[in-house]
């Protein structure tokens, strides 16, 4: 690593509120202190965006959009059993970043490892043309992390917390560090601003597609299954077509519900409403605790406590 890249590392981690420059992830190192806040802290827009449950709808919506990059979704279907335990999956997902945003830096770094060792594993030779395809592709790694970035700042605009524009930037910022852990190396695919992760996201519809894999792991969010009791039936599809009108309008025509602008945007609002129901009276310092105390005793991978 050069001095210039090294300073500009240690920088940004005094940004996030992380204190000193992090480590690489996977190298094990214990916590410094009984205290230790992980990458991020009480102090970041990652912990306050991360607990609310937002988040999670944005969450979704990353999901979705990752679900469009064809090379790496031809890696999942040759490699694994992803489509018989689609939301096994997303709880893992789920459970992943919440240890690498509010665990402790050994807890993160073991999850970080953890996937890497995961995506390393995951080669797939195309059978008619001889090409290897890696998930550790860094292009592929870096949509797949911009697309979980994208996702919780739209969820944000969408239904809330409010982020100055100075806040949604740091944001983007202190999530280089999330991308570090995951085994993205430099900036050449991580967009700094808001507003260059809008032109990330845009610039690279052109090579998306919609595979067989990506449609069959979506089916009930593009075709919501409508019986069962009538009050839980309308707030799912509310809330699955809120989590919709997350998406770019380019990725709401491959995936077939362009034509339904009206209805997700009536959908949005009442999701809204739903995610407000969720955080009342909740502080953002309860929405915080929550999620660290569930880290706490549910981390992605336990770390073995050092004598």
């Amino acid at each position: 690593m050069s001095t210039s890249e090294s300073d500009s590392r240690a920088s940004r981690a005094e940004r996030t509120g992380g204190g000193c420059p992090v480590a690489h992830a996977g190298t094990g190192k214990p916590p410094t202190s009984a205290a230790d806040h992980g990458y991020f802290g009480p102090d970041s827009v990652s912990w306050r965006l991360y607990s609310d449950p937002s988040s999670k709808l944005g969450g979704v919506a990353a999901l979705l959009l990752q679900s469009l990059n064809p090379m790496m979704m031809r890696v999942f279907d040759g490699t694994s059993n992803y489509a018989a335990d689609v939301e096994g999956r997303g709880e893992r997902t789920g459970q992943y970043i919440d240890t690498t945003i509010f665990g402790d830096r050994a807890h993160a770094d073991a999850a970080g490892a953890a996937v890497q060792r995961l995506h390393a594993a995951s080669v797939w030779t195309d059978p008619r043309t001889g090409e290897e395809l890696r998930a550790d592709t860094q292009e592929w790694l870096a949509w797949t992390h911009n697309c979980i970035v994208y996702g919780v700042l739209r969820a944000a605009d969408a239904f809330g917390p409010t982020l100055s524009v100075a806040e949604q930037d740091r944001f983007v910022a202190e999530q280089h560090e999330a991308a570090r852990i995951v085994g993205i190396i430099g900036d050449e695919f991580l967009p700094d601003t808001r507003v260059a992760l809008d032109r990330y996201i845009d610039d690279n519809k052109d090579w998306m597609a919609l595979t067989l894999p990506a449609a069959e792991m979506t089916r009930t969010m593009r075709k919501p299954v409508i019986s069962g009791n009538p009050i839980k039936v309308w707030a799912g599809v509310n809330i699955q077509d809120g989590i919709l009108s997350l998406l770019p309008d380019w990725a709401l025509l491959l995936f077939g519900i362009e034509g339904r602008p009206m209805n997700l945007r009536a959908a949005a609002r009442v999701t809204r409403r739903l995610i407000a129901s969720a955080r009342a009276g909740k502080s953002s310092e309860d929405l915080i605790t929550e999620v660290t105390t569930r880290v706490e005793t549910h981390p992605y991978r336990k770390v073995r406590a050092r004598g």
